[in-house]
């Protein structure tokens, strides 16, 4: 009697529930990273500690979750990644692609984004949207702002580290690109304190995963021109890019023509978001 080998038929589901498992892991490894506990820890602290002087500027506040959850979040997924890159040759023999396992990467950025929400409902409950510091942008406007400022940021931080750690070798590329963006966004604050009307110095101020929509000074408050709605599209086209140059490693045949048409299309939208986020809003506003 002869017997036939037939390769087994994958079962239903099974690649759906390997993916799960794996992001599972690796949200896991995220969350217990020293980096994020950091972060969080910090992000808590400055929340609370600033919370015993009035507020008067709503900016200075603005800026610890992008800092913290994005910034800090892109160094340790960045590092989460590299980690995983250099076992590759180990983890390559079981049955999952590394478009795969760089998806199960981009799903740890859930952990941060979670962390960037509460982060947003507890500001809100130290700063009601009623606070004469958010400037002349209406209450939907300002909860714009805070998305963009809080929220997004916390998702895109991660998202870009994982599309660093595929493609870049240098280890402290994060840590370079958190400082590169950091210039930029004062070298254009600049420009639009010489220029506070200017819609191309508009768009240059939004050029950026995170942008400040108002100043304080003894004035009052100035609030910028350009629509927050609008750069909230601009953060979520950029987290688009990030996660399929990420998956652009490794892809072939099919997958990759398919990752490279939804490059363009996402390059496209990210274009179109920025030049609306820089026509839109007003012009710069002063409230006393």
């Amino acid at each position: 009697m002869t017997t036939a080998l037939v390769p087994a038929r994958p079962e239903a589901g099974a690649g759906q529930t390997m993916f799960a498992a794996l992001a599972a892991r690796e949200m896991r490894r995220f969350a217990l990273n020293p980096v994020f506990l950091a972060a969080a820890g910090l992000t808590a602290y400055t929340l609370c500690s600033g919370q015993r002087n009035t507020v008067t500027e709503i900016d200075g506040a603005n800026t610890i979750s992008a800092v913290f959850f994005g910034g800090f979040g892109m160094l340790t997924a960045f590092w989460l990644t590299r980690s995983m890159r250099a076992s590759e040759p180990v983890v390559g023999v079981t049955p999952t692609t590394l478009p795969a396992r760089t998806a199960a990467l981009c799903a740890t950025a859930i952990v941060p984004f979670g962390c960037g929400c509460l982060t947003l409902l507890a500001f809100l409950q130290f700063h009601p949207l009623g606070h004469p510091a958010y400037g002349a942008f209406s209450p939907p406007a300002r909860i714009a702002v805070l998305v963009g400022q809080i929220v997004v940021p916390s998702l895109g931080g991660p998202l870009l580290g994982v599309a660093l750690g595929r493609w870049v070798r240098f280890p402290g590329a994060p840590f370079v690109l958190f400082l590169i963006l950091a210039g930029w966004v004062n070298l254009v604050m600049a420009l639009t304190l010489a220029r506070p009307d200017s819609a191309p110095v508009a768009v240059l101020r939004l050029f950026a995963p995170f942008a400040l929509f108002t100043l304080h000074s003894d004035a009052g408050v100035t609030a910028w021109r350009g629509s927050p709605w609008f750069f909230i599209g601009w953060q979520l086209a950029l987290c688009a890019i990030a996660v399929l140059v990420a998956l652009l490693r490794g892809a072939e045949g099919r997958l990759r023509s398919r990752i490279i048409r939804a490059l363009g299309i996402a390059g496209v939208a990210a274009v179109i978001m920025l030049v609306l986020a820089g026509a839109g809003g007003f012009t710069h506003a002063v409230t006393t």
